[in-house]
């Protein structure tokens, strides 16, 4: 199965079952819903994003399913850029929402930046002898947040 996957595969399957929804304030996912896990593996292989989880039977007498999701926003902009091309139901939907999803993608990448600008500059202060509180003064943020920053810079926060 895995040779036959390819993005205009994949954007059948959207056209016909999957879904674009808005999640929370700013992030979209896109979904796809499956009797077969196997094809939605195959999906998840070759586009190496998303996740897939067993759906929750609503009737007895239904077939097990499972819903393959994409939420990261990169990997979202990623997909919908790649399925463009071979949509044919949804192909207007997803030339509106490209254009949104890659503002979310470019704020969050600018967010990640300011994030790293601010951890090297706390442990630098920090390094030259600077308490908390002066570094938060100097960086204009709060100083617990800046200790959060030192600590806590080696994991995701």
């Amino acid at each position: 199965m895995g040779t036959n996957v390819s993005w205009s595969y994949i954007a059948g399957f959207v056209d016909r079952e999957g879904s674009f929804v808005k999640y929370g304030e700013t992030d979209y996912r896109i979904s796809i819903p499956q009797t077969n896990e196997k094809v939605l593996t195959e999906i998840q292989r070759f586009t190496k994003s998303g996740n897939i989880c067993k759906a929750r039977k609503r009737k007895e007498h239904w077939k097990e399913s499972w819903i393959y999701t994409v939420a990261r926003q990169e990997d979202v902009l990623k997909f919908l850029r790649s399925i463009y091309p071979y949509l044919i139901v949804k192909i207007n939907l997803a030339r509106t929402l490209i254009p949104i999803v890659a503002k979310i993608v470019s704020a969050q990448r600018k967010k990640r930046l300011n994030l790293q600008k601010n951890i090297k500059t706390c442990k630098l202060l920090r390094c030259k002898g600077l308490s908390y509180r002066a570094i938060g003064k100097k960086v204009k943020i709060d100083h617990g947040y800046v200790r959060r920053l030192i600590l806590f810079s080696g994991r995701n926060i």
